[in-house]
């Protein structure tokens, strides 16, 4: 196998290489970026449920002297006061069993826009709270029961995520130019690799094919003559001797049969 084609053969693997490198960091990116959008979202959700949670001790220990929601006062006043503790909530919604609102806080119609879709998923969720994202809104349910444990209501809250996209946008980026980094590393790494493996090659045969007669010494390259010529005059003796022998076998064969007749 010459240089050339060895060559050919180095740099088809090197880029086949290198391609399944570059296809498995694009994935593992992409796997990445879609954990880090679901921490982020969990993280808010469990920062709104926060919320909901003090919104609910309240209306729990209206609950317990026997006052129902209907008849808790200022409801708007304790929702909004929430509301304001954390800046980043767009809206709070108080509903009642049957998904009329008790008491709200915030924008008064964005909320409205996706309540057929949001609203029934909280009324019959079989967990006591809910996350759900619907275009530019992340929202986040609570369910609100009584002392037997009754659904008296629920509690939803929204927030806008556009902090979450940006938060999205800033770690793809920064994942991009990672592995990026790691692919160029790697990809310099194996070149090089093969490029001293290929070297290393093609000196090897450039040895290999100076390995003849011209590389030894002029005096071992007389001698090692000298030692053919003898071997051939020895060669060419030892084929007379058989020849002559074979001359006289032919002789002493042909006397002995003359001498019994």
């Amino acid at each position: 196998m010459d240089t050339q084609m060895l060559s050919g053969m180095r740099s088809r693997v090197v880029v086949s290489t290198l391609a399944v490198i570059a296809v498995m960091l694009a994935l593992q990116s992409a796997l990445s970026l879609l954990k880090f959008r679901t921490l982020a979202v969990e993280a808010t959700s469990s920062r709104l449920q926060v919320t909901a949670s003090a919104i609910d001790v309240v209306i729990r220990r209206a609950e317990a002297v026997g006052l129902g929601m209907h008849e808790i006062s200022d409801l708007d006043a304790l929702i909004e006061r929430e509301r304001l503790r954390d800046p980043k909530i767009h809206q709070i919604l108080l509903l009642d069993l049957q998904g009329a609102t008790l008491a709200r806080s915030g924008g008064r119609n964005v909320l409205l826009e996706d309540m057929n879709e949001v609203l029934p998923r909280v009324l019959t969720s079989d967990d006591k709270t809910i996350t759900h994202e619907s275009g530019a809104y992340l929202y986040a349910g609570r369910i609100l029961r009584d002392s037997s444990n009754s659904i008296m209501g629920a509690i939803l809250i929204s927030e806008h995520t556009d902090e979450l996209s940006v938060k999205v946008r800033d770690t793809w980026s920064r994942l991009t130019f990672m592995y990026l980094a790691i692919f160029a590393i790697v990809a310099i790494s194996i070149s090089l690799f093969s490029l001293l493996q290929l070297h290393a090659r093609k000196s090897y045969f450039r040895k290999s094919g100076k390995a003849d007669l011209g590389t030894f010494d002029p005096k071992s390259a007389d001698e090692l003559q000298k030692q053919i010529s003898k071997g051939k005059k020895v060669q060419e003796t030892a084929l007379l001797d058989i020849s002559n022998l074979s001359n006289m076998s032919a002789v002493i064969k042909q006397s002995d049969q003359l001498g019994e007749r």
